[in-house]
């Protein structure tokens, strides 16, 4: 599996329909743009894909193999050829994403993350896409839910603050991180923060080492058996909600038996799921996503179904 994959023209315009670009808005080369029109196409294409594409972990509960691909063509079928509304988590998601970026002429590699939760490193875990612009290097995520940055952000050394969902903030420092025995060791620390009254909350690091496609197909396979994961032990989509101005205003976010809006940091609306029937109607309705008898069957006897 190359590290520089990419799509044919068929294809960037199937993924082109799916985030929802009129014609006038598709740049298939963005090598003749200038780098602020390069930048800001990268954002746009960001928030439509936070906006259109799910993250989700479904292979893991509604499936008959219980298994997760990050090869681009598979990803590509399941996410943007299957019309069925699906999405995937950060290896599939920004891999995707990857890949389409270096089929427009981006300049870009990935890098493998360590996840922050609960006090704890998870180890290597996530994945982010490092895109060049010029002589700066941006942070690109579209793989981390609700938390995950919105907009590319820069990598400057003397720190980077970036708009997030209001009243969110996010910010990238290069520093050490906890755990760590030698004082000297820097890393990118991404972190968030709900609004102004909230402490920062470390989600994730990285360094700017260049992660190959094997590297992910080890660290895809412990995230995608492991229990110790929550991916296998839940089930999760989360999509940004786009305002009529193109900007993301908020998010609608499932978690088990339950799936919530947000707009704009305020929880607007609430559905508690009490059968399986209640939570797939609610991933077709508003997710548009769609199981077959085989997929919804590959649920059952899990810890993840709703009995």
């Amino acid at each position: 599996m190359s590290a520089h994959a990419t799509y044919t023209h068929d294809q960037i315009t199937q993924y082109f329909d799916r985030l929802g670009l009129s014609g006038d808005q598709r740049q298939y080369n963005v090598s003749q743009l200038s780098l602020e029109d390069r930048l800001a196409y990268l954002l746009r294409l960001q928030t439509l894909h936070l906006a259109k594409i799910p993250f989700e972990n479904l292979n893991l509960h509604y499936s008959a193999h219980h298994a997760v691909s990050v090869h681009p063509e598979q990803l590509f079928n399941k996410i943007i050829g299957d019309n069925n509304g699906r999405g995937g988590y950060c290896m599939e998601n920004n891999r995707l994403f990857g890949t389409l970026l270096n089929s427009l002429g981006f300049t870009l590699y990935s890098a493998g993350c360590r996840v922050f939760d609960a006090g704890t490193w998870t180890g290597w875990s996530h994945m982010v896409n490092l895109v060049t612009l010029g002589d700066t290097k941006y942070h690109v995520d579209v793989g981390f839910g609700a938390d995950g940055p919105i907009a590319p952000m820069p990598l400057h050394r003397s720190g980077s603050y970036e708009h997030h969902v209001e009243p969110a903030t996010v910010r990238l420092q290069w520093r050490n991180i906890p755990g760590n025995t030698d004082p000297n060791q820097r890393l990118w620390v991404y972190e968030y923060k709900q609004n102004n009254d909230s402490a920062w909350e470390i989600k994730y690091c990285y360094s700017e080492l260049e992660f190959q496609p094997q590297d992910y197909e080890v660290m895809n396979y412990f995230t995608s058996t492991s229990q110790r994961t929550f991916f296998t032990r839940m089930v999760v989509a989360d999509r940004k909600i786009l305002g009529d101005d193109g900007e993301l205003v908020g998010k609608m976010s499932l978690a088990g038996n339950g799936i919530k809006w947000n707009i704009r940091g305020l929880k607007t609306k609430e559905i508690e799921f009490k059968s399986e029937g209640e939570r797939l109607e609610a991933l077709e309705k508003y997710f548009g996503i769609r199981f077959g008898a085989v997929e919804r069957a590959g649920i059952a006897g899990m810890a993840s179904e709703i009995k």
